[in-house]
């Protein structure tokens, strides 16, 4: 909504009544502001300089609302338009809590990584080579690694912090992988398999040259049927579909061609979207309502 001083002052004022049907009331209408207005209406409130704790918490409520109201908008037209880009909507997940980070910001932590495993490279490598120099400059140079201790904590899932704590939970460190080989014109997609996201190497690789090791274009359908796959909580362990299949049977579940072929981005961003939701649901964060609220929105 456009912002009516007085009357932003009139509904930020009922935020400390005791009448939830009013305070409610409020807070729906005032949640309704444009992202764009929000350090507006913060300016606004401060000026009213009420001390109640209710009310704080109520308004702090506010700003979340406008900032996933936002989010929303983000990933639909990310949905609509630009699923080839995975690093946007990966930036977008970031701000749903730290709202400081961008995509150029992830973009040239994604470009050093790249580079490192770039200088490796040399064009007569094999496909389990090229990986294993992938697995050394992200498991061994950099130090990543599955945080197998604090599995539910949501940071596992904010690439941000994965890059910063070198720790995360299956499907980021599948994301970071595949962002850096997809940039060394790697064939390297996710496989949404239930319980722990792994990647796959296809056999629709370019032909290798060092031109094609600088090429940083984005890809968003994935091509070519799987060659191995890799598990990037585990350090980049290889293995077979055959070696799936134990895994998905011993899961006690029906092997499924969804659980061998590697999924697009859209499914990427969904998943990471609801690990945040049960993470939050877990550490009983209130947030959780409106993950649901934002993941209703994109699913639907």
């Amino acid at each position: 909504m456009s912002l009516d001083t007085s009357k932003i002052k009139a509904l930020i004022s009922l935020l400390e009544d005791d009448d939830c049907l009013i305070w409610e009331s409020a807070l729906d209408e005032l949640s309704k502001t444009e992202y764009s207005k929000i350090e507006e209406l913060s300016d606004i409130a401060l000026e009213q300089d009420i001390v109640d704790d209710n009310y704080n918490k109520r308004f702090h409520l506010v700003l979340k609302k406008i900032r996933f109201n936002y989010l929303k908008e983000l990933f639909l037209d990310w949905k609509q338009n630009h699923q080839d880009n995975l690093l946007k909507a990966i930036a977008f997940t970031c701000f749903i809590k730290y709202e400081d980070i961008t995509e150029e910001d992830l973009n040239q932590q994604i470009e050093r990584l790249r580079l490192d495993a770039w200088l490796e490279f040399h064009y007569d490598l094999t496909s389990f080579e090229k990986v294993k120099i992938i697995n050394y400059i992200l498991f061994q140079l950099h130090g990543f690694k599955g945080n197998e201790s604090d599995f539910l904590n949501p940071n596992n899932s904010f690439i941000n912090k994965v890059i910063e704590e070198k720790t995360g939970n299956p499907i980021s460190l599948s994301i970071l992988y595949l962002l850096v080989a997809q940039r060394l014109k790697l064939p390297i997609y996710g496989v949404n398999l239930p319980n722990h996201f792994i990647l796959t190497y296809t056999d629709n690789e370019a032909d290798s040259t060092t031109d094609n090791f600088k090429n940083t274009g984005n890809q968003s359908e994935p091509t070519g049927e799987p060659m191995f796959y890799i598990n990037a909580f585990n350090g980049g362990g290889i293995f077979n579909q055959e070696q799936l299949f134990h895994i998905i049977k011993n899961m006690n579940l029906e092997v499924k061609n969804d659980y061998l072929l590697p999924c697009n981005n859209y499914q990427i961003v969904l998943r990471v979207l609801k690990n945040i939701s049960n993470a939050y649901r877990f550490h009983k964060n209130e947030d959780y309502k409106l993950m649901d609220e934002l993941i209703d929105a994109f699913e639907n």
